[in-house]
């Protein structure tokens, strides 16, 4: 053989192997969904359906309808074909040609595409059949007839016009087999309800009709319109802005860009205007850190990118960053576009950012600081109402019903019902309904208990010298400030759930001699300046 001669021999992969090893790319259920609405929104859809449906034999189906542009038999096979050619659409997240394939067959055998691109043209469905390719040893696309519950679902999302109907069956990685049809569809209902918070999460940008960062889609799951779900609660009036920049990057030839980087704290949990909002944000160590958007896509969140580890002091903080499809090949977007590797001049970057959203947040945490609680006085409990309120019913063992007679209830617990005397009264604010501080309590007692818009509820003594030398130097810090207030409350609710007929008048000698006390042991604190704090 000359040395110089170069021969060359054509290999083709084996297509079952190729097929079955692509079906291991790391895919999620809601992963895998969330590229495929991308595929929507990349053809320019405003609707998409996704339904999710199980039929008496416990066999799954998936169907996800959108009404894009839709696509022409040639447009339907590049598809299908295992590396696409490229899109023109960059900003898309269709970077290798593989994720409709892949992120579908991570959990069917059966791929199956309906489209048309004209009002006026036929609906064409083609298939990957994976058994059938092994079976038959060749990359063999199916063309088949679509049936009238695909024909039916395709129109009803694309209203007669172009659109696109992406079906999974022979789903066999979706659910563990299951003897029961009860436990099969909880199990699958709990995909579903993960499935659409994703969504919310993910699309939040596309979903939200008031962000003008990327055009509006209505997303559907079996029926139900998703709404936008909001990780840095910005409509929350105590949600706290820390830091917003805008970044420029050249990048040698291509030019200069940008991308834009912000840090938020979120409110506490009893800081929220309501419990559903401090539900619905979701306030735990997984959720915070980076949410790393690319072309208004969330495509990796709930981690500090390797910075730091997740802990309780870093629960509020959340850190926006958002990049378009120029900046792909320098931060390294992966396969499945689901997160980012950093060169070291963003890591260091990075890194100096969020040096002082770090420390506001361990502050935070720590001593529940925010831009409207530094004055003393009521507004200082209202975290403690809050937190009591939310929880109060889930520890309450007593119960208290005004007689009629003033300032008498009906006591009922574990020792049966009684009546005794107690202060009874309404709220100045519906936020003040659990922990009530006054000016002066009979006989100086730092607390006692009451009944409050008819809520079990505790009256705190502010002339008490408890009150002054310990509440007062530190009623900017809701922490503490809570943490007190939760104390004397549980006393209060403690009485009402112990006492009897007979006991009464002991725990209200203890109350009195505990405040006795207290009263001595803080006589030599210095007297606080409120106004200074």
């Amino acid at each position: 053989m000359n040395n110089n001669q170069v021969q060359e021999i054509e290999l083709q992969p084996d297509p079952a192997r190729i097929v079955n090893g692509l079906r291991d790319t790391g895919y999620n259920f809601n992963t895998a969904i969330a590229d495929i609405v991308d595929n929507s929104i990349a053809a320019k859809a405003t609707r998409v359906d996704i339904n999710i449906v199980m039929n008496p034999k416990l066999e799954v189906a998936v169907y996800i309808a959108d009404n894009g542009i839709g696509m022409d038999y040639n447009g339907l096979q590049n598809a299908m074909k295992y590396g696409s050619k490229e899109r023109s659409e960059k900003k898309s997240l269709g970077k290798f040609g593989l994720g409709l394939k892949t992120a579908s067959t991570a959990f069917c055998k059966q791929l199956s595409v309906l489209s048309r691109n004209a009002a006026d043209s036929e609906i064409i469905k083609v298939q990957w059949d994976l058994d059938y390719i092994s079976r038959v040893g060749s990359w063999k696309l199916r063309i088949v007839e679509a049936s009238a519950d695909e024909l039916d679902l395709f129109d009803e999302t694309a209203n007669n016009c172009s659109g696109t109907l992406v079906v999974w069956d022979k789903i066999d990685r979706l659910l563990k087999d299951y003897k029961s049809n009860s436990a099969a569809k909880k199990a699958l209902d709990k995909k579903i309800d993960e499935l659409k918070f994703h969504i919310a999460m993910v699309f939040q940008r596309f979903l939200d009709e008031n962000d003008n960062r990327a055009e509006n889609v209505e997303i559907r799951v079996n029926g139900e319109k998703i709404e936008a779900w909001d990780p840095f609660c910005v409509k929350e009036q105590k949600t706290s802005l820390l830091q917003r920049e805008t970044v420029p990057v050249e990048i040698g030839d291509e030019g200069n860009f940008s991308f834009d980087v912000a840090a938020y704290v979120i409110p506490r949990k009893s800081e929220f205007s309501s419990k559903e909002a401090a539900d619905k944000a979701r306030g735990n160590n997984d959720f915070q850190g980076f949410y790393v958007y690319r072309e208004n896509r969330l495509i990796h969140f709930g981690d500090w990118l390797g910075f730091f580890t997740k802990e309780p002091h870093y629960s509020l903080l959340r850190v926006e960053f958002s990049f378009g499809q120029e900046l792909d090949e320098l931060l390294n977007v992966d396969i499945k576009k689901s997160r980012i590797l950093l060169i070291s001049e963003l890591s260091d970057y990075l890194n100096r950012f969020l040096n002082a959203p770090r420390r506001e947040a361990q502050k935070r945490y720590r001593e529940g600081q925010t831009s409207d609680i530094h004055k003393p006085g009521k507004s200082a409990h209202d975290s403690s109402n809050s937190t009591i309120e939310a929880k109060g019913a889930e520890v309450q063992e007593s119960r208290l019903t005004p007689t009629g007679k003033p300032n008498e209830a009906l006591v009922e617990n574990s020792n049966g019902s009684f009546t005794k005397k107690i202060t009874i009264g309404n709220a100045e604010s519906p936020k003040q309904c659990r922990v009530v501080p006054v000016e002066t309590i009979d006989g100086n007692a730092l607390w006692e208990p009451a009944l409050i818009d008819g809520k079990n509820a505790v009256r705190i003594n502010e002339g008490h010298d408890f009150y002054k030398k310990v509440y007062g130097p530190i009623l900017s810090k809701g922490v503490v400030v809570e943490g007190l207030d939760d104390l004397l409350w549980a006393l209060a609710e403690a009485e009402n759930s112990t006492c009897n007929q007979a006991t009464i008048e002991n725990y209200e000698e203890m109350r009195y001699m505990v405040s006795r006390i207290l009263r001595k042991l803080v006589a030599d604190l210095p007297d606080p300046a409120l106004d200074e704090n």
